[in-house]
């Protein structure tokens, strides 16, 4: 599955269509972006991203087309560039494009269809030479369903679409990841690669890994702090991956022989919870511990989100 989204992906990288990458969180949606503008035509050209879920809606407008002088109060003297003028000749990169107010789409279709923008508080058009490459966590379909999203944005966006499979669906890639990751890190840290004892790699291959390539680089770089005498042993390893006993996870699961079906539906259970803490942990903190919003990205009520915060053990 990750090889038919690098095949994919390198075959769009050659071309000028817009690029909807769709996965969960983790999974290195931006890395990817920035790998196919590495490969493109556009490789000189500027690589922009924008985070549209960590900017407030009411400043969504002016940070992408920019604004003149005097345009509103707190404007800053001389004006701004919006990232779709810092982004011409190169590719501009939306992550979490689900999060856009539908308000501001109307502008971003504009922009999007014409290849042209106008400053806020300006009048003048502005050619913008630009290719749009947009990641989400959510299924945009849905979200245009649901009327969260408009469905001719949608349309213009998805033009070429890659899915990125999580960790646990891929699991052979493990030990290549963390060997590469290992080496990387080690090298930042300024300090010799540590021996891996046996067994380590058989819990990263079994767990379950909820939050996907940035939580393994989170437990690499963890234990490479903690690790002392040059080696890495099971010992380094966090809590919730010991916790899982190599040899009895999802490939077990599959064949359903070593397994009665008592444990194998307990484990699935917990393997859903423990995405689903990862979520409400992610979501906290994207939305700086507003319950309400967390209650809505969730489709789910204030109570249950604090029940399941209460049963998660999250402060």
């Amino acid at each position: 599955m990750l090889l038919q989204a690098i095949q994919t992906a390198t075959l769009a990288a050659d071309k000028r269509s817009n690029i909807l990458l769709q996965g969960e969180s983790g999974t290195g949606k931006e890395l990817f972006a920035q790998a196919i503008h590495n490969a493109s035509p556009r490789r000189n050209g500027p690589f922009i991203a924008v985070n549209c879920g960590a900017i407030p809606r009411e400043l969504l407008g002016s940070e992408l087309f920019g604004y003149v002088e005097g345009a509103f109060t707190g404007a800053r003297k001389g004006g701004r560039t919006g990232k779709f003028e810092l982004a011409s000749g190169g590719t501009l990169f939306l992550d979490e494009i689900a999060e856009m107010p539908l308000g501001k789409q109307v502008s971003l279709l504009r922009a999007v269809q014409e290849k042209k923008i106008t400053r806020i508080g300006d009048d003048k058009i502005i050619p913008v030479d630009v290719r749009i490459i947009c990641a989400t966590n959510k299924d945009l379909k849905k979200e245009v369903e649901k009327g969260n999203f408009r469905q001719d944005l949608y349309y213009r966006l998805n033009v070429i679409s890659i899915k990125l499979p999580p960790l646990r669906e891929r699991r052979e890639d493990i030990p290549l990841q963390f060997n590469y990751m290992l080496k990387e890190s080690s090298e930042k840290m300024h300090i010799k690669v540590p021996r891996i004892q046996p067994g380590v790699l058989d819990y990263l291959i079994h767990y379950d890994w909820p939050g996907n390539v940035r939580e393994l680089q989170n437990v690499v770089e963890r234990m490479l702090n903690i690790c002392d005498g040059g080696e890495i042993s099971t010992q380094h390893l966090p809590a919730e991956i010991l916790q899982y006993e190599p040899g009895s996870a999802e490939k077990t699961i599959s064949n359903g022989s070593d397994l009665n079906v008592d444990k194998r539906r307990e484990m699935k259970k917990q393997s859903k919870a423990r995405r689903e803490k990862q979520q409400i942990i992610e979501l906290l903190d994207k939305y700086g511990g507003n319950i309400t919003r967390v209650a809505e990205e969730m489709e789910v009520a204030r109570n249950t989100v604090y029940r399941k915060m209460k049963q998660y053990g999250i402060e």
